[in-house]
């Protein structure tokens, strides 16, 4: 069917064909005030299900106005099912439940996960795109002032003017900026004055020139040598000047230059890390012992632009030059750190299969001798059996570092077959057992002293021996039960034997007195007896006799006189008469026609005893025993010994308990003893911290090894010795005056005025005498001011492409949904490492894993979309417990409960929407 719906505005426009769906609900009724009923039968259903409780649970906290910290479990396990209905998995966010990989906390630190979704995963890269640095201002139009003018300088909150006088260089004016310890730096460069500021203050600087008109007449020279000289400048000479200009270049403008020498594969002999200085200031370079001197130059050339000195490689070496020349120009390293490289020789792996310096001090050399005196061995016991086989039935505990299991052993059986048992539960115990001749072996796994195992003894067959029995005394003695390894003798007196009951009847002459009738009881039961006068004794003793297997009487005659006997002894021998009519008295008993025999009196070690007529049972402290009094005998009887004792189960290797323990190696080194864990050796000698395994068995003298920390080699050359070196400006004497330049152009004075002479690059020796006549007519007035304006630059951090700002003092960035906060480590510069953040978490609470198909195709495509704000109630999400209070998180799913069945288009039978009954609970 086709279902459409316009009360949600997620699903007026779309009509969705479900099939097989079914969803019925009623209101609460008087009896379930606070119960909503539901009929789950499809993956749909389970779905409405699921959402509705959650919906509940937060209503109830939301009317007690609590918190639903405590539901946050019930909530991720119900979205989790949904999920897996829906196809999907869920992983909890929040900052307890995140990975993070790929973090050098060498380069950031303190990392905070500030938010991360459900289902949240972000990567970061990037790093520091701009060092912090001092103002500097490139000032273009310089040359304005060459005609006379002022540069007003604003440093911070301090101002100053520099006056120039018409005819000064660019250069000149350089000279006299840094001549007058104004506050900023000042080089030529490429016809351009450079201002740097020497502290982190702004700078500004405003050019105010004078403005020089200058017609000049027949300006002549005459005999330049175009192969020494580039270009002659006459345009600062006065009017009517007439020169001969003669002289030569003593040398040229120098770059400074320092040299570091590779090996001879181009490669960096030894690791440091150091601070590059230049003409534009200082940055941190870091060099890796077999790194390609290429890459090495490329770091250099990185920070140009923060150093102002670039690298070349020529072969095996490495140039760091000055981008500039003259005596302004350097090259400086400080403050290198060579790292040390620790080395081991002389391990031997037959021995030592495992050898880890952790640490030594920086230069120290560390040399080992030693013998290992006992080789670590696993924990052993043994069980001693006969022939192969158990020697006696047991069960036993067998314990080892993973656990225990119980064994049991029946005597015969092959120690084989046991070994075989116990290694099939080694995974359960940590112990293998094996068999050698008679003996069964038990071993641990693993070396050393922590390891141990146990046989615990918990049952073994016994063996019971009695002694001292006299069968004149005593008879069918049975030792019931007996304690373990225990010997008990029993002696005393019987004080009395057991007795039968007894009634007499005296006849007259052989025959009854007169007839009766009477019921003989006895212990088996009572019989009638008719008794006729005159009837014989004889006849009625034959009589009762036949009647003694009903009643367990026995009539004997002695004249005439009838005697009654129970068969057996002991109060239960009774007989009883009881006459029903005429006459018929008896003697004996109690009188009254009724007689009981006595059970025997017994003192068995100091304790009374009675006995079941003769048969005693007797039970003390040691074990039960049952026998019978021989009867008639009375008087002490003889002492008897009862002795019981286990089987064998011979065991050794172990203490007391049972347990033994594996065996640490033991070694002594330089002197000292040390004892290993297992085999495993932690030592420290002087200054050197090491972690050594020594081979399994191996006992004896070690090989001498050696350990050294060597400084990594790292050095430069043409510079001062002290890792500086410094331009030279270029040398020239005209006319007689010496002049220095930083370029290849020179200054030169002629009368009150100057010319510069730029010589072709690389030009020494004599110049060719050359005539300068010229004349001038000038103009002079105020030219426009110029002002250059530069703050210190600020470090710039970028993240993923944007530049990240700090908060309070830390960087915070959020990409795909996860917020960060961090710093940066000490000293970090460049770019980090990649890494990675994802949510990991799950359900805390079980939940019962849906048999349900997942849904699919549009009923799936449309679910989602009806429960895309639900999965925020989950642990990191917006509405989770520690966002938002119970009934915004409510609202979020009763407008999920809203969206499906608006697009199922299903109500209850009473015309109400399961939403509707929600509300009408809230309500």
């Amino acid at each position: 069917m086709t279902i459409s719906s316009s009360t949600s505005s997620s699903f007026a426009s779309r009509s969705l064909l479900v099939e097989n769906f079914q969803l019925s609900a009623r209101s609460p009724s008087q009896s379930e005030p606070e119960t909503l009923l539901r009929r789950v039968d499809t993956t749909s259903d389970r779905i409405n299900s699921l959402v509705a409780g959650i919906g509940e649970k937060l209503l109830d906290a939301a009317r007690a106005g609590s918190s639903f910290t405590n539901l946050q479990g019930s909530i991720d396990s119900a979205l989790t099912e949904i999920s897996e209905l829906l196809g999907q998995s869920l992983t909890l966010g929040g900052s307890e439940n995140s990975i993070v990989r790929g973090l050098d906390s060498s380069q950031i630190k303190d990392l905070e996960i500030l938010s991360l979704p459900p289902n949240g995963s972000a990567r970061f890269s990037g790093g520091i795109t701009q060092q912090a640095g001092n103002a500097k201002v490139l000032i273009t139009d310089a040359a304005r002032l060459q005609g006379g003018g002022s540069l007003d300088l604003k440093i911070g909150g301090s101002e100053r003017r520099i006056q120039f006088q018409p005819g000064r260089s660019i250069a000149g004016m350089a000279q006299q900026i840094n001549s007058k310890n104004v506050g900023v730096k000042a080089i030529e460069l490429d016809g351009k004055l450079r201002l740097t500021s020497r502290s982190s203050q702004s700078l500004e600087a405003t050019v105010r020139p004078v403005r020089v008109g200058r017609n000049y007449g027949d300006n002549q020279l005459f005999g330049v040598n175009a192969s020494q000289i580039d270009r002659v400048d006459l345009s600062r000479l006065p009017e009517g000047v007439s020169e001969t200009v003669q002289g030569q270049v003593d040398s040229v403008a120098a770059v400074a230059r320092l040299t570091y020498q590779g090996n001879a594969s181009g490669l960096v002999t030894g690791s440091a890390n150091f601070d590059l200085s230049g003409d534009l200031g200082t940055a941190n370079v870091e060099t890796t012992r077999g790194e390609s001197l290429l890459s090495f130059a490329e770091k250099i050339n990185n920070v140009s632009a923060f150093t102002g000195v670039k690298a070349e490689v020529n072969g095996n070496e490495l140039r760091l030059v000055s981008q500039m020349r003259g005596d302004d120009a350097e090259v400086r390293l400080s403050n290198v750190v060579r790292q040390f490289r620790p080395t081991v020789e002389g391990v031997n792996a037959a021995q030592i299969p495992r050898f880890d310096l952790q640490s030594i001090a920086d230069g120290a050399v560390v040399e080992l001798s030693g013998t290992v005196t006992t080789a670590a061995d696993t924990a052993k016991l043994q069980y001693q059996g006969s022939g192969g086989n158990v020697a006696d039935t047991a069960l036993f505990t067998l314990s080892g570092n993973l656990g225990s299991e119980q064994i049991a052993i029946v005597q015969g059986e092959s120690l084989s077959d046991v070994r075989d048992r116990i290694n099939a539960e080694t995974e359960s115990t940590g112990v293998v057992a094996t068999v050698d001749g008679d003996t069964l072996q038990f071993s641990g796994q693993t070396v050393g002293s922590s390891e141990s195992i146990q046989v615990t003894l918990d049952d073994i067959t016994q063996y019971v021996d009695v002694e001292g029995v006299n069968a004149g005394q005593i008879q069918g003695f049975t030792v019931n039960s007996s304690e373990p390894r225990s010997t008990n003798i029993l002696s005393g007196t019987v004080d009395q034997t057991a007795t039968k009951g007894q009634l007499t009847y005296d006849g007259f002459l052989g025959a009854v007195s007169g007839s009766a009738t009477f019921n003989l009881t006895g212990e088996l039961g009572t019989a009638e007896i008719d008794v006729s006068a005159f009837q014989s004794l004889s006849s009625l003793r034959d009589d009762i006799n036949d009647r003694t297997g009903d009643t367990g009487v026995v009539a004997t005659l002695s004249g005439s006189r009838l005697t009654l006997e129970s068969q057996g002894e002991g109060s239960d021998g009774i007989v009883e008469v009881d006459v029903v009519s005429g006459s018929f008295d008896t003697n004996g008993g109690d009188g009254n026609g009724n007689a009981a025999g006595t059970d025997a009196q017994l003192t068995i070690n100091g304790e009374s005893v009675v006995a079941d007529g003769n048969h005693v049972d007797y039970v003390d402290s040691l074990g039960s025993y049952s026998f019978d009094v021989q009867s008639g005998f009375t008087g002490t009887f003889d002492s008897i010994e009862v002795t019981t004792s286990d089987g064998s189960f011979d065991l050794t290797g172990g203490d007391e308990t049972g347990t033994a323990y594996g065996v640490d190696a033991e070694a002594t080194i330089n002197g000292q003893s040390f004892v290993a864990n297992g085999d495993e050796f932690s030592v420290t000698i002087d200054s050197a911290v090491m972690a050594f395994d020594i081979e399994t068995g191996f006992l004896g003298a070690i090989d001498p090894i050696t350990l050294r920390s060597e400084e990594d080699e790292f050095s430069v050359t043409d510079g001062d010795g002290n890792d500086n070196a410094y331009g030279q400006d270029g040398q020239a004497t005209i006319n007689g005056q010496t002049y220095t330049s930083s370029t290849n152009t020179f200054e030169v004075s002629l009368g009150e005025s100057s010319v510069d002479l730029e010589f072709v690059d690389g030009f020494v020796g004599a110049l060719d005498t050359f005539e300068i006549d010229s004349e001038v007519t000038v103009q002079r007035r105020t030219g426009t001011p110029s002002t250059y304006r530069s703050s210190a630059t600020r470090e710039q951090f970028m993240m993923n492409g944007q530049e990240v700002t700090k908060v309070d003092g830390r960087y915070e960035f959020e990409q795909d949904g996860v917020r960060i906060g961090f710093q940066l480590a000490e000293g970090f510069r460049g770019s980090f490492d990649n890494f990675t953040i994802n949510a990991n978490g799950s359900a805390s609470e079980s939940y019962r894993s849906s048999k349900m198909e997942a849904l699919t195709g549009t009923t799936l495509e449309a679910t989602q979309t009806a429960l895309a704000d639900l999965f925020q109630l989950a642990s990191g999400g917006k509405y989770d417990s520690e966002n938002t209070d119970a009934l915004d998180a409510y609202n979020v799913t009763k407008d999920a409960l809203a969206n499906l069945q608006s697009m199922f288009g299903v109500s209850t039978r009473r015309g109400r929407s399961l939403n509707g009954l929600l509300f009408d609970q809230s309500a």
